[in-house]
């Protein structure tokens, strides 16, 4: 036995590994992706140029294709056949469907190329990253709760979003503030965390918006539950600070999220391949059963109350109402998608493909019991968050979970013996384990 764990690493091993990328160590392109917004808002604040939507999306586009360019050698031929048969799908649905919505291959780009960033890179990087994400969102974020006028007056976020078109040139600000129109919870919401201590105001550090910041909460969640690099106490650490993002944010989502991660990874079914796809297939059925018995009939569904149990009979409301057309992405949908993440990728995708591409991500192999977990997380934080809306796809944070989730399904031999994960042992007791098996050795 000692003879097995202490052997090195076979030759054959350290010549088919492939080498190191420039995505190890702290991932530049990752960074960019959260905070190139905050630069753009920043130029605009200043009158450098005016930034609007078309120079904030020649700017994500950038990102991406720099990350295409890092890992374009790793796209196997399936990838380039299954790209190839969604792009054609999406412009023959287009021509049927005019209002079909083009930015998901966007969505979906970032998760592949995000995804591969991280297998060319290691669980230490990962780390890393994690780390120097979390230093700088603590730095800004108490920057704007401390010295809230002066922050506005460095990034107008308001007028920034205005000029991006996501909040009308007529919409009143209430909250008298630069912050993002989510950025306040004044009138009759109030915080949910700690109002005594930071009143109305909800922080969105290098985010801009809040729901972002509560976004990077999970993620942090996630990372810790499925991760354990360095100390005990610098692990409780990171908790600790993820944590303290959802209540910066006051994000409800985030914290019931993450507490439903917790209680995922205590039990066995995490390790299930099953309850990973299972997992949105369930809420989304659970959203329209819902919506079922709530029905309006000859009135279009709306956003009745503005919070948590209001968006959700909302999402619910909207997929009950729909025809097969909507369900095959054949035909717009009669309400807006945008505060219902269901309802945005099955309207563009079509349910078929929908299935199809979850199915892909829940047979992928795990190599590590560091990417079951993460990939259980990662359908729990979907299932949950697709429920009010589709911020889950924005850069902001989707190029850092897809490069997290990369890393610990990295096919980089590890350097340092620490960070090899351990084979995880398989519960044979458990039914559910069937379906997953057993991680590959890395060593």
């Amino acid at each position: 036995m000692s003879a097995t764990v202490h052997a090195p690493l076979p030759h054959r091993s350290m010549t088919s590994t492939p080498a190191l990328s420039r995505a190890d160590g702290v991932s530049w392109l990752v960074v960019a992706g959260a905070i190139f917004n905050l630069v753009l808002c920043f130029i605009n604040t200043r009158h450098v140029i005016t930034i609007r939507s078309s120079e904030i999306v020649l700017c994500e586009l950038a990102i991406i294709f720099l990350a295409f360019v890092e890992v374009r050698n790793t796209i196997s031929p399936a990838v380039v056949r299954i790209t190839g048969v969604m792009i054609c799908f999406e412009i023959g649905a287009k021509l049927i469907n005019p209002r079909l919505d083009m930015k998901i291959l966007h969505d979906l780009a970032i998760a592949y190329v995000f995804y591969q960033l991280g297998t060319r890179s290691t669980l230490r990087s990962g780390e890393r990253t994690m780390w120097v994400m979390m230093a700088m969102i603590m730095f800004v974020g108490f920057f704007e709760l401390l010295f809230t006028n002066l922050f506005g007056t460095i990034f107008d976020v308001w007028t920034y979003y205005v000029n991006k078109g996501v909040i009308s040139s007529s919409t009143v600000n209430y909250s008298n503030t630069n912050l993002f129109i989510s950025g306040n919870r004044g009138a009759a919401a109030s915080r949910t965390f700690f109002q005594s201590i930071f009143g109305s105001h909800r922080v969105s550090s290098l985010f801009l918006e809040p729901d972002s910041l509560g976004n990077f909460s999970a993620i942090g969640f996630a990372w810790c539950l499925s991760t354990n690099l360095g100390s005990r106490l610098r692990h409780a650490f990171l908790f600790f600070l993820s944590g303290l993002c959802f209540v910066l944010a006051d994000s409800r989502f985030a914290s019931g999220c993450a507490l439903g991660m917790i209680l995922l990874r205590m039990t066995p079914f995490y390790r299930s391949r099953f309850v990973v796809f299972a997992m949105p297939v369930t809420v989304m059925m659970g959203l329209m059963l819902q919506g079922a018995n709530h029905e309006m009939p000859g009135i279009l569904p709306s956003i009745i109350g503005d919070n948590f149990s209001g968006r959700l009979l909302f999402s619910g409301r909207l997929l009950d109402y729909w025809n097969l057309p909507q369900w095959f992405a054949m035909a717009p949908s009669q309400v807006y998608t945008a505060d219902t993440g269901y309802a945005y990728i099955i309207n563009n995708l079509g349910l078929p493909l929908t299935l199809f591409l979850l199915a892909l991500f829940t047979l992928h192999p795990a190599r590590t019991e560091a990417a079951i977990s993460m990939k259980a997380m990662i359908s729990l934080y979907f299932s949950t968050s697709l429920c009010i809306g589709a911020s889950v796809f924005t850069i902001k944070t989707a190029a850092l979970l897809w490069f997290l989730y990369g890393t610990t399904n990295s096919v980089v031999a590890p350097s340092e013996p620490e960070v090899r994960e351990k084979a995880p042992e398989r519960l044979k007791s458990f039914r559910f384990n069937r379906y997953t098996p057993a991680a590959e050795p890395i060593a």
